[in-house]
């Protein structure tokens, strides 16, 4: 049997395989949802829908409830799939704990325009801790939450700024780690666009850093949260739960360990 068809034809095939994966790669990454309902649809009293304009986005969307007298407010960033409805009793539960939050959406997601890229998405983020400050929000008393995707947007913000605390849920040390782990077979070092190398970030961070991870997680492996924790300064803490997955963490304890954590903190 004549072997050179057969290795050209499996060439090509890897060479195709890795253009479609090249030209899809942020449709496997993001999964926006573009259902837009508002926190009133919701039942959400005292949540405000904040409407604006970037340089990036011509309209980008974010829930807004202040924070009572002398409490601190999240800037929550949420991971690639959902949208704010799917995270409405997320942010009502951190209402009832006394905290402000602003929960920014992505572009492309919940009735914001435009298509999600990390650059832009990083830029949206900047605006809205501005847009905070702006509120009259002291730097101190915002804390930077980063849920899964979230977090590299998180790290990124809290870069040349000086939050209260940064918060990060089931985090990666690079998405380019864990697109590696999952694509072995592919360049994708070479290949991937959207990196969110956080690992590069963290170590740079002045505020007080808390992690928390699923050993179960098959997501994001534990081991990719474990090497963003060793890349991060102090002060830091982490708590990594053995009985849970990616999306399970607030089930398992999660949330009170980071309620703790903000209430030492700020």
């Amino acid at each position: 049997m004549r072997t050179g068809p057969i290795i050209l034809f499996i060439i090509g095939f890897y060479l195709l395989l890795a253009s479609y994966l090249y030209v899809m790669q942020r449709r496997l990454l993001y999964f926006p949802t573009r259902d837009h309902q508002t926190p009133h649809e919701l039942g959400l009293a005292g949540v405000e829908e904040v409407v604006v304009k970037t340089k990036y986005t011509k309209r980008l969307l974010a829930w807004y409830a202040p924070a009572p007298k002398g409490r601190p407010t999240i800037l929550y960033f949420h991971g690639n799939g959902g949208s704010l409805a799917t995270r409405a009793g997320r942010l009502d539960f951190l209402r009832q704990q006394g905290y402000g939050v602003l929960m920014t959406t992505y572009r492309g997601y919940s009735g914001s325009s435009g298509t999600p890229a990390e650059y832009p998405i990083k830029m949206d983020a900047l605006y809205f801790y501005h847009w905070l400050q702006a509120k009259g929000v002291a730097e101190g008393d915002i804390v930077l939450y980063g849920e899964s995707l979230g977090t590299g947007v998180a790290i990124a913000t809290a870069l040349n700024h000086h939050p209260g605390a940064v918060i990060l849920e089931a985090p990666y040390s690079a998405i380019v780690d864990v697109a590696a782990s999952k694509y072995w077979w592919m360049p994708v070092r070479w290949l991937m666009k959207d990196r969110y190398e956080s690992d590069k970030l963290i170590g740079r961070l002045s505020a007080p850093v808390f992690m928390v991870h699923g050993e179960l997680d098959q997501v994001i492996p534990i081991r990719h949260a474990k090497k963003l924790f060793e890349a991060a300064s102090q002060p830091k803490e982490a708590v990594w739960l053995h009985d849970a997955d990616h999306n399970d963490l607030y089930s398992k304890g999660a949330f009170e360990l980071i309620s703790r954590f903000i209430e030492r903190h700020l």
